[in-house]
């Protein structure tokens, strides 16, 4: 079981260094679907989008995109609500008409169903209508980190890849500035690439959306979703990636 956890890590890059490097961020028409969910999620919506957009995971590299809302931890969103949208960043007119028909057929959604369930198709987010946006270009610090197309790698962006990019632009931008990240991976070379705007962050906020701040006020600490922070908060002290040292009951917590 131990050789087992341990593989499954190091795959997964947990004892790899983080390296930013500065670059940019292309910006562009940016067709997507939003959801509000732990940021783990972002891996089954990619795929649901891929498939809307007849894009392989291999091929999803530059094409497919999430962008991650509400990264500053120190804001205090509740785990579970978390926003971010998912789709295809300048794709052309064609897929961008392609993708906003299949509002058309979605499936009625009732007051009380979560828009993020898998439908009957088995797609994950198939009844999140696509909207559109444009996001802007911008210098960003930008880190390429092992991805393994799965649950793993989302848990160790979280807690190591993503504090990383934060403190790199709370070091470059001014004080008080919004802090997102944009996302895409590939697993044919088992890649993802991820940006941290170092300006303009406030335009990654589409459609009069509330900068991470706001938002976090707006909610109170009340949260209907799944708490992941929580739930894996003795992983991340024993792995070193938590903030602080692990402890005999964070261990005995595993």
């Amino acid at each position: 079981m131990g050789f087992v956890l341990g593989n499954t890590l190091i795959n997964a890059g947990a004892f790899n260094s983080v390296r930013i490097s500065e670059g940019k961020f292309a910006g562009g028409e940016f067709v997507h679907k939003s959801l509000e969910r732990d940021y783990v999620a972002f891996v089954g919506l990619a795929r649901t989008v891929g498939s809307d957009a007849g894009v392989t995971e291999a091929d999803q590299d530059g094409v497919i995109y999430s962008v991650l809302l509400d990264v500053d931890s120190s804001a205090g969103v509740p785990g579970g609500s978390e926003r971010f949208m998912t789709g295809v960043l300048n794709g052309g007119e064609a897929t961008t008409k392609e993708l906003l028909a299949l509002n058309d057929n979605m499936n009625p959604i009732g007051p009380d169903a979560f828009v993020g369930d898998y439908n009957k198709g088995d797609k994950f987010g198939a009844n999140i209508s696509y909207e559109t946006g444009s996001l802007p270009s911008v210098d960003a610090g930008v880190c390429q980190f092992v991805y393994t197309g799965g649950f793993m790698s989302a848990l160790i962006y979280q807690y190591k890849v993503f504090p990383a990019l934060i403190k790199y632009a709370k070091e470059k931008t001014p004080e008080g500035s919004p802090l997102v990240i944009a996302t895409t991976c590939t697993t044919r070379d088992k890649i993802c690439t991820h940006y941290i705007p170092l300006q303009k962050a406030v335009e990654f906020y589409l459609a009069g959306r509330a900068p991470t701040k706001e938002y976090a006020e707006s909610l109170g600490t009340d949260s209907s979703g799944i708490d992941i922070a929580a739930a894996f908060k003795g992983v991340a002290r024993v792995l070193g990636f938590g903030g602080k040292k692990s402890s005999s009951k964070d261990k005995e917590e595993l």
